[in-house]
C-alpha cells in the first residue's frame, strides 16, 4: 500500500457552516459505517459541523442519489462512501466502474459548483478495506474545497 501524505491545506479561510453531504452505501455497512464517523470526526475536530448523512442500499444507487441531493440540498460538498469487495466473483467491476462513472458524469456536468469526493474502496477482501479506513477522504474534500478558493481568490 502507498506511503502518500496528503498535505493539510489552510483551512481558515473556509466557511465553517458549509453544508457537507455523506452519501453512504448499505451494502457492507460495517466497512462504511467506520469510514463516515472517521472522516465526519476529522471534520468535526476542525470544527465543519454541517454534515447530514443519507443511506442508500449501495453503489448502485449512488450516482442517482447524489444528483437528487445535489438539486435538493445544493451542498458545497459531497462525499461518497462504498466498499466493494472482489470475493469470489467478478461482479464487483461492473459494480465500481458503473458507479464511479456516475458520479464522475455529475461531477463533470456540475461545473465546479459542487465539490464531490467518490470515495469507493474495491479491495480483495476484508483486510485490505480495515488498511485503507482512513480520515483522507473528508480531508481530500477539504483540499479541493481550499484550492478553489485558492484559485478564485487568485483571479481577482
Amino acid at each position: 500500500m502507498s506511503n502518500y501524505k496528503m498535505q493539510n491545506w489552510d483551512y481558515s479561510k473556509l466557511d465553517k457552516n458549509m453544508k457537507v453531504v455523506f452519501v453512504t452505501a448499505e451494502f457492507n455497512r460495517d466497512f462504511t459505517k467506520a469510514l463516515e464517523d472517521i472522516n465526519e470526526e476529522l471534520l468535526r475536530v476542525n470544527w465543519f459541523n454541517n454534515v447530514e448523512k443519507f443511506l442508500v442500499p449501495g453503489a448502485f444507487e449512488i450516482p442517482a442519489f447524489v444528483k437528487l441531493v445535489k438539486q435538493k440540498l445544493n451542498p458545497d460538498l459531497i462525499i461518497c462512501f462504498w466498499v466493494v469487495i472482489r470475493w469470489e466473483t467478478t461482479h464487483y467491476e461492473m459494480v465500481a466502474w458503473e458507479s464511479a462513472r456516475g458520479i464522475m458524469n455529475i461531477s463533470i456536468e456540475d461545473k465546479n459548483s459542487t465539490a464531490y469526493i467518490n470515495w469507493i474502496l474495491t479491495c480483495e477482501n476484508e483486510e485490505q478495506v480495515k488498511a485503507r479506513i482512513s480520515p483522507i477522504y473528508a480531508l481530500s474534500g477539504l483540499n479541493l474545497l481550499a484550492e478553489r478558493k485558492k484559485v478564485k481568490n487568485s483571479k481577482k
